[in-house]
């Protein structure tokens, strides 16, 4: 495992690689508050020795993906007898996969990436912003599992939306997805539920509203023929007792 302190500088930023020949594969340096940290794994085939560990910016701020980047550390791999490599491609057979979740800690602004893990109470409300300003007022609307009905984002300069947790969710790990006119929906972000309290009550869904809006111009619409009708009524009426 290496770590680093957080937002210290570029290339142990969020989403950095970290590479060496002992591994087998690169690791990806993850927040988590005040530091990024990432696991690796020792190759159990790899000849004993001392090997460099480099460490670049993440991928997709690279002019190449390929750029070794800079020199960070070293690892001394030990010899091992055959058993012992035996035992070692076991562990590693079965060894769990390691999370990708970050915490960009309590005062930044949710979702920094679509895994930025944000934890809401069920029943609790939960507030998504765009931070890359991709969008636009309207444009796009957040659907997930756990929200007790779509949202859509508003704003002028950026965008955002506030979304109702449901009572009844269940614990876990949920995916919000982005919407957007004519694209296909993508995984956005992810948000963590906690048990609702006991007293926790959705609150209701109003439907009465766009039904009054939809209702009034059609009743006035009955008013003005009833009351052309009264009037040619009256007109034929006086007509005849004249």
């Amino acid at each position: 495992m290496v770590s680093a302190p957080a937002r210290q500088s570029g290339d142990t930023a969020n989403g950095a690689r970290v590479s060496s020949g002992a591994f087998v594969k690169d690791g990806t340096l993850k927040i988590h508050n005040a530091v990024v940290s990432a696991v690796m794994t020792i190759s159990c085939t790899t000849t004993p020795g001392a090997y460099p560990v480099r460490v670049a910016q993440p991928a997709d701020s690279q002019s190449s993906p390929s750029e070794a980047g800079r020199p960070w550390g070293s690892v001394r791999v030990a010899a091992i007898n055959d058993q012992a490599r035996q035992e070692c491609a076991e562990r590693v057979a079965d060894a769990p996969k390691e999370s990708e979740e970050e915490d960009w800690g309590p005062d930044a602004p949710w979702p920094q990436t679509p895994w930025h893990v944000l934890t809401v109470q069920a029943g609790g409300q939960i507030t998504a912003q765009d931070n890359t300003h991709l969008a636009y007022d309207g444009d796009v609307k957040l659907t997930s599992p756990g929200f007790t009905r779509p949202v859509v984002m508003h704003g002028d300069k950026g965008v955002s939306a506030t979304a109702r947790i449901r009572c009844d969710t269940k614990p876990g790990l949920y995916t919000v997805q982005w919407n957007e006119a004519d694209k296909p929906a993508t995984v956005w972000a992810r948000y963590r539920v906690t048990a609702a309290a006991a007293d926790c009550q959705d609150p209701p869904i109003d439907t009465g509203a766009p039904a009054v809006r939809i209702a009034a111009p059609i009743a006035l619409a009955v008013l003005a023929a009833l009351g052309a009708g009264t009037w040619l009524w009256l007109r034929r009426r006086s007509r005849s007792a004249a």
